[in-house]
């Protein structure tokens, strides 16, 4: 009996380490400039580069098909000094990216947007000039016109402005769209367009503990805020709202901001955006490091392993601890992450 235990052992051991090796063959990892990175947005441009934004540098680079990496804008550049989320009006060659600053010349918070030519790496304007005192702008999202819409993780608002605009106005402000603990400042963060543009997908989240996160849907016409129904499940008592998200062949693509309970989320929708049902997908859960936002590009999921909870408090011991150097971002095959 002993004997059958040991050879049982045996088989379970190199069954396991062959499922490493195999993952490993189909998780690659691109390593990215500077020491102080903190990558937090990630998105593919229409030429299938990637442009990933760095939350302690203010930086922009530029991953091209060879997965070589350059400065789209440097750290110092342009006035950004925390790049966040970002959005591609494929139209009109913009690139959009939510600028955000905890200490403004007020000595406040604040936030603007940057748009830049998507092709030359110009900046175009800044809106506004000056930050908005009290806002922290996250994440974009864009309507069929080219208006932007951000969330505000300090408040209970999602902003909405153009190119021709001069400043941003507050869209929509609901209870809804507030974190409901008193002792976490933020709570707004992912946000997407649904494929009919009709609503807003909005997360509030609950970043520092398992489960709590919700999802908002905001109708573009009448403004109406309705939460959105979560199926009592596994996966909803894992989510604790959404970091970066986007539709992907009708089902929503989202980073779990607690992450260890599941990286890599998705919601399928019933018709009208009320009510969504949650599945983890956690086959890869071992190559994230607090990630952040994800994109796709030739068939693999990329997403950036931001280490935020090294200089923001995720109670998880790790805060003002050196980063694992250096910053990377992770890609995996789609098709598998998805079965």
């Amino acid at each position: 009996m002993k004997t059958q235990n040991f050879i049982a052992a045996i088989l379970f051991a190199t069954a396991s380490i062959t499922a490493v090796a195999q993952q490993n063959k189909t998780v690659n990892t691109i390593s990215l400039k500077g020491d102080k990175l903190f990558p937090e947005g990630i998105h593919t441009l229409p030429n299938g580069d990637l442009l990933v934004g760095g939350f302690g540098d203010g930086s922009i680079q530029r991953i091209d098909s060879k997965d070589q990496i350059s400065y789209f804008s440097a750290p110092g550049q342009n006035g950004l000094v925390i790049a966040v989320g970002m959005a591609v009006d494929e139209k009109n060659n913009r690139l959009w990216v939510a600028n955000f600053n905890f200490k403004t010349s007020s000595g406040n918070p604040g936030s603007n947007f940057k748009v830049f030519d998507l092709k030359s790496g110009k900046l175009l304007k800044t809106i506004p000039e000056n930050f908005i005192d009290g806002a922290f702008f996250n994440e974009v999202t864009l309507d069929p016109q080219g208006n932007a819409y951000v969330s505000d993780t300090f408040g209970p608002n999602i902003w909405k402005t153009s190119f021709a605009d001069s400043k941003p106005e507050v869209f929509v402000s609901d209870p809804l769209l507030k974190n409901p603990a008193p002792d976490q400042p933020f709570g707004l963060n992912g946000l997407t367009i649904t494929p009919d543009s009709k609503y807003l997908i909005a997360s509030v989240m609950n970043r520092t503990i398992k489960g709590g996160g919700t999802l908002v849907r905001i109708h573009l016409g009448t403004k109406e805020v309705t939460p959105i129904k979560l199926q009592d499940d596994n996966a909803t008592k894992s989510f604790s709202g959404s970091d970066g998200m986007f539709f992907y062949k009708g089902r929503l693509l989202m980073v779990n901001v607690y992450s260890q309970a599941g990286a890599i989320f998705s919601a399928q929708f019933n018709k009208d955006y009320t009510q969504a049902t949650l599945t983890i997908h956690d086959k890869f859960q071992s190559v994230y490091d607090r990630p952040t936002a994800s994109a796709i590009r030739n068939g693999k999921l990329y997403t950036v392993n931001s280490q935020l909870n090294h200089i923001i408090d995720d109670k998880d011991g790790k805060l003002n601890t050196p980063p694992v150097l250096p910053f990377k971002v992770v890609s995996v095959p789609l098709n598998e992450l998805l079965k």
